[in-house]
């Protein structure tokens, strides 16, 4: 586990229990999903539907960006309501040794390269279509940009490898139970992609979990997933280029 200073406020609690912890965690994505849809309805308004904002990549952008403090807020909050425990301690915020970060980003790099392979290998494309899609309609690409490689993983992490880790990781699931679970909860709101594209997302949810898992650390986390996404809008990037 990472080291990091004894907070006072800690003595030695525990996160929420298991149904808290998944009460509490359907309530933010409910507020997550909420704000998104009024957000949606601000930047594009009452004629876009949901199905057809995913293929936006200006609005997703914009709502991802609008709705993170949303999400990161609660997760901190809920942290901050439990007693004998520091928020710190509770959502992981230690940050990795330098040594720790680099293995972890070359495992991450080497699931990416593993998925790319086994992807060409089944003659499909290394990146999904909808997210092309997404970069054909990126608008003012540094704002795209900042709310796909940095809003988006900052509000996924928080809560799925951040709040709801931990409630589960404390529970009878254990930490094995954790990672899995986190991981595929955090794949189902990748609707937009097939099965294929899904059960890609779930695989990189289990290396996060593993990560968090291992080390303790949240920070760890969001630069693995900040990652991911910057190699994939790379991989997005080229594949346009081409076209």
């Amino acid at each position: 586990m990472s080291e990091h200073a004894k907070d006072p406020t800690d003595d030695g609690g525990k996160p929420w229990g298991l149904w808290a912890t998944v009460g509490f965690g359907i309530l933010i994505v409910i507020s997550w999903v909420a704000t998104q849809q009024m957000a949606l309805v601000v930047l594009a308004g009452r004629g876009v539907k949901a199905s057809e904002a995913i293929t936006l990549g200006w609005l997703v952008a914009g709502m991802t960006i609008v709705s993170a403090p949303i999400v990161v807020g609660s997760a901190l909050l809920l942290a901050r309501l439990r007693k004998g425990i520091s928020v710190a301690a509770y959502l992981g915020l230690a940050w990795p040794g330098a040594l720790q970060a680099l293995r972890w980003s070359l495992i991450c790099l080497g699931l990416i390269a593993a998925s790319d392979s086994l992807s060409v290998a089944l003659g499909r494309s290394v990146v999904p279509e909808p997210m092309v899609a997404m970069y054909q309609t990126a608008g003012h690409l540094p704002v795209f940009l900042f709310g796909i490689i940095v809003a988006g993983p900052l509000a996924e992490e928080f809560l799925f490898r951040g709040f709801i880790f931990a409630g589960l990781h404390d529970s009878r699931l254990g930490p094995i139970g954790a990672v899995a679970l986190t991981a595929m909860a955090w794949g189902s709101l990748h609707a937009q992609y097939d099965l294929y594209g899904m059960a890609t997302v779930v695989a990189c949810g289990v290396l996060l979990g593993g990560c968090r898992w291992r080390t303790g650390s949240l920070w760890l986390c969001m630069l693995l997933h900040c990652l991911m996404n910057i190699v994939a809008s790379a991989e997005v990037m080229f594949i346009l280029s081409r076209r």
